[in-house]
């Protein structure tokens, strides 16, 4: 009967300890690179906001957004996810002219980063998240021009 020495059954636990250890840290890398392959970077650290203030003067005025009404200003709306290409923006209010705006939206320089982990850039765009809208259009404000009165002659 051969005898295990106690160095030997030491070294044989330390080395179980260290594959354990090894086996967890690759794990959690694991977990961490599927993370980053279902998320996108823009989803995840780019700016996603999709409320835009609209005030005109006067108040009271109903707001379209691609003939879809939004309420009334004042209104905070919140634009659809997907704003590819901009949107158009309708002020309708009785007594005075339709006014028109455009929400335009742009490329988030964050989504460059899916290049290091290109599935991720399916995520962005799907979600909508590569792009962001204009923050030059995020508090809109329009004056309402008195509609001109037809005579009847």
């Amino acid at each position: 009967m051969s005898m295990i020495s106690t160095e030997q059954k030491t070294q044989s636990q330390e080395l179980q300890k260290s594959t354990k250890s090894l086996q967890k840290t690759l794990n959690l890398w694991l977990l961490f690179v599927l993370s980053l392959m279902v998320s996108g970077c823009a989803s995840i650290a780019g700016n996603n906001t999709r409320q835009v203030m609209v005030t005109s003067e006067p108040i009271g005025a109903a707001v379209y957004i691609d003939n879809q009404r939004y309420g009334t200003t004042p209104a905070i709306v919140t634009m659809p996810t997907y704003i590819y290409g901009g949107k158009t923006l309708m002020l309708k209010k009785e007594g005075y002219q339709d006014q028109t705006m455009r929400i335009n939206s742009e490329f988030q320089p964050i989504a460059l980063l899916d290049i290091l982990c290109w599935p991720t850039i399916l995520i962005d765009i799907a979600t909508g998240n590569i792009v962001k809208i204009d923050p030059a259009n995020l508090n809109l404000y329009a004056s309402l021009q008195k509609a001109e009165v037809k005579s009847a002659n």
